[in-house]
């Protein structure tokens, strides 16, 4: 019907309405319908990940455990790349928790202790092996320019607490850049063999809780930046029961 003076036209709806009203109730192949596609499209995505892996997952497997057409699950992601973004961006907590710590004034060998735990942790909860997304990254900095800027943050204030850590005393002197590198190709190693059992799996089985492999990590690369190793123990309570405390 034509709008008169009377009958003032309704505005039309704005994108994110629109979306909105399409994320409720979308039917599925099955004739359900279910809540917020795109939060159900990331859920799937995280199960298929962890189980199957990034390269071995496929949009369409992505898309069957929805319950959507493919069609559907390109207008929400328009790639496996812009699913893997999603995943990535939603967990920056190791991130937070390192910048907060680098300024703090608790010891330098309980900050760094807590970031990295912090660190494994994070990766080991997650869909994503860090070396998966490292490679997609690596082929498109200008898609992926906020992950890497993360990391890069990331980095920056490990390297931070190791300097003031040498500093102190608490920790060996050297280069805080190179301790830096060994501390995140320990957490790395460490995630990665959480979800890829090497050729010794009865041995890998220790790393069967995120928290195990967080502590082991944690502990390993503290360790040896240690000036004294026997406080190791102390460190990593003190660091735990921060983590507890403010996190």
């Amino acid at each position: 019907m034509t709008p008169t003076s009377e009958e003032p036209r309704r505005p039309e709806p704005s994108r994110a309405e629109s979306s909105r009203r399409r994320a409720v109730g979308r039917p599925r192949r099955d004739g359900s319908t279910g809540g917020d596609p795109q939060q159900e499209i990331l859920d799937a995505a995280t199960r298929l990940f962890a189980e199957r892996g990034y390269a071995a997952t496929t949009m369409t497997e992505v898309a069957r455990a929805v319950g959507l057409g493919q069609s559907s699950v390109y207008y929400w992601f328009r790639s496996k790349e812009d699913l893997l973004r999603g995943l990535a961006g939603a967990n920056r907590q190791s991130l937070v928790v390192a910048e907060r710590l680098a300024a703090g004034t608790t010891p330098a060998a309980v900050r760094l202790y807590a970031v990295l735990y912090t660190d494994v942790l994070q990766m080991c909860r997650g869909a994503l092996d860090f070396y998966d997304l490292e490679r997609v990254a690596a082929a498109q900095p200008d898609s992926f320019a906020e992950i890497l800027d993360d990391y890069g943050r990331l980095r920056a204030a490990i390297e931070a607490v190791v300097a003031a850590g040498m500093e102190s005393g608490e920790l060996l002197p050297g280069e805080p850049r190179l301790a830096t590198l060994a501390c995140l190709a320990q957490t790395e190693g460490i995630q990665h063999r959480f979800r890829t059992p090497g050729p010794d799996a009865e041995g890998d089985a220790a790393l069967a809780e995120p928290e195990v492999a967080a502590r082991l990590a944690a502990t390993t690369a503290l360790r040896a930046l240690l000036a004294d190793p026997a406080s190791t123990p102390e460190v990593e309570a003190r660091a735990l029961a921060e983590l507890e405390r403010e996190f």
